[in-house]
């Protein structure tokens, strides 16, 4: 990664990270990922069933998502 950044750890079997985990990854805030992830088409909505007690609208996002958004946006200061 760049230096500053830090390094960011993940299993290499992970194919696919939950917004709640990218943003604990790369401590950017749901919000902030959310709007940054509609501007630069990164990520997709998944429709999930409300039955199953998951949030209904979900944002996941694969590897080489996580690694564009850690190199483009910062850590979150608020």
């Amino acid at each position: 990664m760049i230096e500053g950044k830090g390094v960011i750890k993940v299993k290499s079997s992970q194919k696919i990270f939950m917004d709640t985990e990218v943003a604990t990854l790369t401590g950017i805030c749901l919000e902030h990922l959310h709007g940054l992830a509609r501007r630069r088409h990164l990520g997709f909505i998944a429709r999930a069933d409300e039955a199953a007690g998951k949030r209904p609208d979900q944002w996941l996002f694969t590897l080489s998502d996580l690694i564009v958004l850690v190199m483009l946006d910062q850590r979150c200061q608020h």
